[in-house]
């Protein structure tokens, strides 16, 4: 099968959903994954509010199996939407970024556009103040966990070469000594 897809490239699913992010929600002042350990403190006040991000687990997704020998699963991700304490209406502006991020999300469901990267629908899982974090204690924290379907590995049906156009002919004229008589069937087209 020539058009098979292919099994996700994680960095790539990455870098597009926090590049997408930042792109569509200029506001924030910080758009990363996985900061780094130094950097798991608070963000400071010159990076609020920031949009924080995470994949925090896989699931297996038993009804994803395609017979490609590619695993199918459901990645968690966690949006960390964070602002600071002290500002008069802040409690209102985390809540409305972490709804607009969550309406990103269900409205535009793929991050990468096309599906052939093994990268599936997105759906939002939930919204929520998060008060998980005591480094963040100090800070306002909604969060939005959106799951995202994927497939890992390579397809043991893709091929090299072209799609074959399908063709036709009338009988007698078919088979072997005929190819002559053979035309390509176009989409739409009705056999006369």
């Amino acid at each position: 099968m020539v058009d098979a897809i292919t099994g996700v490239d994680l960095d790539q699913l990455h870098d597009v959903i926090e590049a997408k992010l930042r792109t569509q929600f200029p506001a924030f002042k910080l758009v990363q994954f996985y900061r780094d350990e130094e950097e798991r403190k608070a963000p400071g006040q010159q990076e609020l509010p920031a949009l924080l991000l995470e994949l925090t687990n896989f699931d297996i997704d038993v009804d994803g199996d395609a017979g490609t020998e590619q695993m199918p699963l459901t990645a968690k991700f966690e949006a960390r939407i964070i602002d600071t304490f002290n500002q008069r209406r802040a409690k209102i502006n985390v809540r409305k970024l972490a709804a607009a991020v969550a309406l990103y999300i269900f409205k535009n469901k793929h991050f990468t556009g096309l599906g052939k990267f093994g990268v599936g629908v997105s759906t939002v899982d939930d919204i929520t103040e998060d008060a998980f974090f005591p480094e963040l204690d100090r800070l306002e924290v909604w969060r939005v966990d959106f799951s995202t379907r994927l497939v890992v590995g390579e397809n043991v049906w893709v091929e090299s070469g072209e799609t074959p156009i399908p063709v036709f002919s009338y009988a007698p004229e078919i088979g072997l000594g005929h190819e002559e008589k053979y035309q390509e069937l176009q989409l739409n087209q009705e056999v006369p």
